[in-house]
């Protein structure tokens, strides 16, 4: 298999039920495959973040915490030690160090992200890349977080989680919220121009994804994210280009994780999984192509039904959690069960009939919700 360059480009809070707004994820989705139900291991970047770069739950790679930064354990093998072990030059810009583990990386800085024009560093960190590389494959990480940090700034320092002002103006907050999301429109037409003039398309797999959704005040107690596992703030999305591999304007609907981004990757690049660490609980994305390839490299699993597991502790919110995540939720397509663990309460929708969530219909004696108890269980206990 040809050794393709990575570049891996995190648009952080991006919400996919707002992305039409902005022309230019029409035009990568024409581009490229877009993978519209991918569900985030948790609704913070730093969990999720963990998660999406070793392929596995918080509750296998031991972070599953605000205040487990630093707890990525040393049986979880992260995406840039394969790349790297691999003859990979790897390099990232991760907003912040404490965010992502440094190992595998050749390189890993952080800016400040109040003050920090992304498009000029990120620019300037693929020409360095293309230098450094020296004709080698590259990993390149590069995390956009405006969308995140303008949230802070106009949400998070004027309000608390049960300011009546705040979320009694839920259409202005997404209103706002757009705005924000024109501006990552604009980063991403730059980078891409940049990758174009490099000519690395070719040759390269291109990812474009969230960490996490983000809320505008859709439940009480929560501002915009970490608090609930509401679909607003776990629903990710992925578009991955590269032509030869993903069909052009082609959207995959099937439920999918942010951790099966990375076996995906190790798929194509037919780089195996390490028996000396932990296996991976994400699932490779290819058998989802319609025989675009016809085998599976890197997973036997692949062909099987895949459940979305998601997991926070808020820093706020009613019930403060920063140490051991309270709530947690599993879903399919079709249903979620949610169990917010301090209060022992649970919660059980059909989204198909209740996409906002608003209609609790939990019957502890539904045959649905035991079967998801049994799997919610299941996956934690892995």
């Amino acid at each position: 298999m040809k050794k393709y360059n990575v570049i891996f480009i995190l648009v952080d809070g991006c919400r996919v039920d707002r992305i039409h707004k902005t022309p230019i994820f029409e035009q990568l989705q024409s581009q490229g495959t877009f993978f519209s139900q991918m569900i985030s291991y948790a609704p913070y970047k730093l969990a999720s973040m963990n998660s999406i770069f070793t392929g596995m739950y918080g509750t296998k790679n031991g972070v599953d915490a605000y205040y487990k930064m630093f707890k990525l354990n040393e049986s979880s093998k992260t995406i840039a030690e394969y790349l790297s072990e691999n003859g990979w030059y790897t390099q990232g810009d991760a907003m912040r160090l404490s965010l992502v583990s440094d190992r595998g990386f050749d390189k890993i800085t952080e800016h400040d992200e109040k003050t920090t024009n992304y498009e000029v560093v990120h620019c300037d960190m693929l020409d360095e890349i293309v230098e450094k590389s020296n004709g080698n494959p590259f990993f390149a990480y590069l995390h956009y977080p405006k969308i995140h940090t303008s949230i802070v700034e106009a949400v998070f320092s004027k309000y608390d989680d049960f300011s009546d002002e705040y979320f009694a103006k839920k259409n202005q907050n997404l209103n706002d919220y757009d705005s924000y999301l024109s501006t990552a429109g604009h980063y991403l037409e730059t980078i891409f121009e940049k990758i174009r003039s490099l000519n690395l398309e070719k040759d390269s797999i291109i990812i474009v994804m969230a960490d996490h959704g983000m809320g505008v005040g859709e439940k009480k107690g929560e501002r915009a994210y970490g608090v609930y596992t509401y679909d607003y703030s776990i629903k990710s999305f992925s578009i991955f280009l590269q032509p030869a591999i993903f069909p052009k304007g082609k959207k995959i609907s099937d439920l999918t994780r942010t951790i099966d981004v990375m076996p995906t990757i190790l798929d194509i690049l037919e780089i195996s999984h390490d028996q000396n660490y932990q296996q991976m609980q994400g699932m490779t994305l290819l058998p989802l192509l319609d025989g675009k390839i016809k085998k599976s490299f890197f997973s036997k699993k692949s062909s099987q039904e895949r459940f979305a597991f998601s997991e926070t502790g808020g820093l706020y919110g009613p019930w403060p959690s920063p140490n051991e995540p309270n709530v947690k939720c599993i879903r399919t397509n079709k249903w979620k069960l949610i169990h917010n663990t301090t209060p022992n309460t649970w919660e059980f929708y059909n989204l198909e009939n209740d996409p906002g969530e608003n209609n609790n219909i939990y019957d502890e004696n539904s045959k649905t919700v035991k079967e998801l108890q049994k799997k919610l269980e299941q996956i934690q206990n892995e």
